[in-house]
């Protein structure tokens, strides 16, 4: 498809005259025919998730089930829209955001935190945690 536009130009003999072109048409070749049923192959395609380390690494963890809200939470903090949080805060980074709406990382910088992003455990939760320093977060479904 060409697009040609004629437009008179107010001095005519200050624009050099243009050579015509010809436009070639490209070549349409045939396609081939499709497989008949007895020479396709049966070809299965499925996709899923990685488990994490290939799905032994939270199985001797304590496990928390997030709610709905705690699971948009960790996907807020993991996409690093919460920077400089790497995770849910801990104690101090909880108290310095409830009275100073800010967060004074380790340089010395200061920077500004006017909502705390917690995950709340009750005792039966803490409980079962323990001494353990690592945790399995969970879904409704259990889904890691």
């Amino acid at each position: 498809m060409a697009l040609f536009v004629n437009t008179t130009a107010p001095n005519s003999a200050s624009y050099p005259k243009l050579a015509k072109t010809h436009l070639a048409l490209p070549l349409i070749q045939p396609l081939r025919s499709r497989p008949s049923a007895s020479t396709r192959f049966d070809t299965r395609v499925s996709a899923s998730l990685i488990e994490p380390d290939g799905g032994r690494l939270a199985t001797g963890l304590p496990q928390i089930r997030l709610s709905k809200i705690d699971l948009q939470w960790v996907h807020v903090l993991s996409e690093g829209w919460a920077s400089p949080l790497k995770g849910f805060m801990r104690e101090s980074e909880f108290l310095q955001t409830l009275h100073f709406n800010s967060l004074r990382l380790n340089d010395g910088s200061v920077v500004n935190m006017s909502f705390a992003i917690v995950l709340a455990i009750d005792d039966a939760q803490k409980g079962q945690i323990g001494s353990s320093t690592s945790v399995a977060l969970v879904d409704q479904n259990d889904n890691l």
